[in-house]
């Protein structure tokens, strides 16, 4: 066959892993399953109505045994990209489009379900194909999951799949007055889509006839979790199934190294497992160590989908394709047959050496049928022939043996990189050669050589094979040339500051999330701490997917207890993370990590507007901590909420802040006593401090507070409100985000203007936190104060004091526009005692609302 030919080619000849003599049952299974798909697609049963899931061919086995090979090598059989093959034959061919996409959990335990069903809609594009309900659903999700960012650049051949999307939402949201424009999906575009879902302003087919997506749509106001993203699914097999029978793709998606998602937790199975069941018209081929169990669990646990009624064929007793196969091990015939090849093959230092009969004979009694055996003992004689005959009794070892002697025939500078690439799951040659000490051109020829494997991942392309890995971990220094575990660590200590440099030059969220889970992987490994990596995960948007990539939680080492601590943030609200964190507390905690705990406990008191055991807690750091700015800015800042001016002021005394905290203090303090327009510059100072800092998440939050003030004071423009909005919602910053859209409705309160900016701040917040606040709430009075509806007063006070309501400095503005009104002074529970006499704050807010509202008219 020409293309086993190819394989003798540099270091890579004769690789085993490439041998599939002996693997015809599973490419006549897999045919027999892509077949019988096929007949159920033309006969419309494989959907969604049906309750039976027939469209999983699973093969699984121990590692080593070939099956990433097997999956690649029957994509490349299916799509035709085979030379003829003695063995499999030719691949059959077909009327209907055929798409194939590729899944690889190799070194990643996170599922991600938009990417994966972005890939297939990708495969499933046609220039004359519609996919309307998919595209509306996974604009509502990605606006308010990943707002200010672009859609993926898809293409299917040379067609532009993003482009398509793209035009079909601006034609199905024309019809409600909108369009998307040529930037990223936002959070105010997702709130405007949802309204207009939700309102019946659209009026397509699909949200007529899909009785889902509307529910999808509105799932997504308040849950962008993976889980609904996963739920996606279901519309793009809703608008496949919708297509002309013959226009109906036959997509298969090889699923590779499964076994890293699934068990444990089965959190991420669980997403997969949610995919596969809502897309019954693609077929999954699925590689694992492990077979799938879903049909021998019982339905309404932890899989959204679980049973033998759901998935007949992954019961281990099916007979019928698609079903589950355990990948043997090579036969002994076909280790002959493939050593009698690899004798001699090949040319030049690159070439196989003659392999006498004892020799063979061997490889084959220490292989026990495991390809990547094979390939290590070939290389072993490479390596042995430049000296002369081969000896037998080099051969036929343990596999752990056969990896020390590969190890150790390699030259010098290229031994040292494949030990270090073999502490991590994923490495590039710029990474290794950097950590190891030696040149990149050793590293790129260590990783032509059939030790490693490349795939398709964006950071980190190149892996040593799993049990490859496992060999190296256990040699002792009393091996020839072997590592000694204080070698190792220090090896994995160079490696984190490598991959610190690497981490702290990205810019794409994404590829820093996949450094970081290298490299807390690689911490807790040998028990190293790492402080930049508490700090560089903490940077990171979306602490529940971050939480999701870290390694298991224990309370044994440092990263464990990290991972501990980031469990806070795995399927929990922030009370329930308030009660994880207090119980996380009674146990033994590293300091770090205890402070970490505390810190955040403290920030989850103050988010439910709990302040006393906030304060207690940021008193306790403080005093640990005396130096921190932080801890005494966190403290200053909790008891200027609590109307503690004279405790505030002997704070201060005691514990200066920086001079930009300290203006921002200080002009909060100003704010308070109704000096409105002398409040504005401290909160401007400090944007602009944090912003020549390069803080600039940071710096917005400020620079909002600035404008919402500036607003008041009637010293902005509409303009600079939209700016800074647009800047919030392409961060995603939604509380800074409704703060700009508040000022914007406070510059047009009075003004035929405002109600259409209202209705958009009353829907950003609708679908963002889904209660009304201080933002909504004085731009609505302010109007009505200066429109004289007193009506209109009344009603926004009855509807304020039926809410619950927690203290707040913009609380405290409510509802003394209120009293302003003449509608009586509102006080709630939550209110707290002023350990000063108050009186003349209250006075000068008066005087100051009614310029406000004078400004206006």
């Amino acid at each position: 066959m020409d293309d086993f030919d190819e394989l003798f080619d540099n270091d890579h000849v004769g690789a085993a892993t490439d041998l599939f003599t002996d693997r015809v049952a599973e490419n006549v299974a897999f045919e027999g399953a892509v077949l019988h798909h096929l007949e159920r697609l033309m006969g419309q049963t494989a959907v969604l109505a049906n309750p039976a899931r027939d469209n999983v061919l699973v093969y699984y086995g121990v590692g080593g045994i070939g099956k990433t090979t097997l999956s690649r090598r029957l994509e490349r059989w299916i799509r035709g990209e085979l030379s003829s093959d003695e063995h499999w034959g030719p691949s059959p061919t077909f009327d209907q489009q055929l798409q194939t996409v590729r899944v690889d959990f190799h070194g990643s335990a996170l599922v991600s379900p938009v990417d994966i069903l972005l890939s297939l809609r990708a495969a499933a594009a046609g220039a004359r194909k519609r996919f309307s309900a998919f595209d509306l659903g996974l604009a509502a999700w990605w606006s308010m999951a990943r707002p200010g960012t672009s859609l993926p650049d898809l293409t299917s051949g040379s067609f532009d799949v993003r482009g398509q999307i793209t035009d079909t939402l601006n034609e199905l949201l024309t019809e409600a007055g909108m369009q998307l424009g040529a930037g990223p999906l936002t959070v105010r575009m997702g709130t405007h889509l949802i309204e207009a879902v939700r309102s019946r302003r659209i009026r397509s087919i699909a949200l007529r006839d899909c009785r889902p997506l509307a529910r999808i749509i509105d799932e997504v106001r308040l849950n962008h979790s993976p889980y609904v993203a996963a739920t996606l699914a279901g519309l793009l097999s809703w608008d496949v199934e919708r297509l002309v029978v013959g226009e109906v793709p036959l997509l298969i998606a090889f699923v590779d190294a499964c076994e890293y998602v699934q068990g444990g937790s089965r959190v991420q199975e669980r997403l997969l497992n949610r995919i596969i069941h809502l897309t019954p018209g693609v077929l999954w081929v699925v590689t694992t160590r492990t077979s799938l169990d879903w049909a021998a669990l019982r339905p309404g646990g932890l899989l959204p989908a679980a049973g033998p009624a759901v998935w007949p064929g992954l019961r281990l007793e099916a007979e019928a394709e698609p079903r589950q196969h355990r990948v043997g091990d090579l036969s002994d015939l076909d280790v002959d047959r493939y050593l009698a090849t690899a004798s001699g093959s090949g040319s030049g230092s690159s070439g196989n050496p003659v392999l006498t009969e004892e020799v063979r004979h061997r490889i084959r009694q220490g292989a026990h049928g495991l390809p990547l055996y094979l390939d290590l003992s070939l290389a072993i004689a490479r390596a042995a022939a430049v000296h002369g005959e081969l000896n037998p009794t080099d051969f036929g070892g343990s596999l752990p043996e056969l990896v020390t002697t590969v190890f150790v025939d390699l030259p010098a500078s290229e031994r040292d990189i494949a030990r270090t690439a073999s502490l991590i799951p994923r490495f590039d040659p710029e990474l290794v050669a950097e950590a190891s000490g030696h040149r990149l051109a050793d590293a790129q020829r260590l990783c032509a050589r059939a030790l490693v494997t490349r795939d398709d991942h964006p950071v980190l392309p190149y892996r040593m094979h799993d049990a490859v890995r496992a060999a190296a971990s256990g040699e002792t220094a009393g091996e020839a040339d072997g590592w000694a575990a204080e070698d190792r660590r220090a090896s994995a200590e160079r490696l984190l500051a490598a991959l610190r440099a690497r981490h702290d030059v990205l810019t794409d969220v994404g590829h820093r999330l996949d450094l970081l889970e290298v490299a807390t992987g690689l911490a807790a490994s040998f028990d190293l701490r790492q402080s930049w990596l508490r700090t560089a995960l903490l940077a990171l948007p979306g602490l529940a997917q971050t939480a999701a990539r870290l390694p298991p939680p224990t309370s044994a080492s440092w990263v464990g207890q990290m991972s501990t601590f980031f469990e806070g943030w795995r399927g929990k609200n922030l009370r329930g993370r308030i009660a994880y964190f207090r119980q996380l507390l009674e146990q033994p905690l590293d300091a770090e990590i205890r402070e970490l705990t505390e810190q955040f406990l403290a920030y989850g008191y103050r988010g439910i507007y709990d302040f006393e055991p906030a304060m207690a807690l940021f008193e306790g750091l403080l005093a640990r901590y005396p130096d921190s700015d932080l801890y005494r800015y966190q403290l200053a800042r909790t008891l200027r909420t609590l109307l503690r001016y004279r405790a505030l002021e002997e704070h201060l005394l005691h514990y200066p802040l920086a001079p930009s905290t300290q203006r921002r203090i200080e002009s909060d303090i100003l704010f308070d006593r109704g000096q409105l327009e002398d409040s504005i510059d401290g909160v401007r100072e400090r944007a602009v401090f944090l912003r020549s800092r390069g803080k600039d998440r940071i710096a917005l939050e400020n620079e909002c507070a600035t404008l919402w003030r500036e607003a008041l004071a009637g010293c902005t423009s509409v303009a600079s409100c939209e700016g800074l909005a647009r800047a919030a919602d392409r961060y995603g910053m939604v509380s800074n985000m409704r703060t700009a859209l508040s000022a914007k409705a406070i510059c047009l309160a009075g003004t035929p203007g405002f109600l259409p900016v209202a209705a958009e701040l009353q829907s950003v917040t609708e679908a963002t936190v889904g209660k009304t606040g201080h933002r909504e709430m004085v731009p609505l009075l302010l109007d009505a104060l200066r429109r004289g509806d007193d009506a209109k007063i009344q009603e926004e006070r009855d509807r304020w004091v039926s809410a619950e309501r927690h203290w707040s400095s913009g609380i405290a503005v409510v509802n003394l526009m209120f009293e302003y009104a003449g509608h009586g002074r509102i006080r709630f529970a939550s209110e707290p005692t002023p350990d000063i006499d108050t009186t003349p704050y209250r006075e000068r807010w008066l005087g100051t609302i009614d310029r406000v509202v004078a400004g206006g008219r």
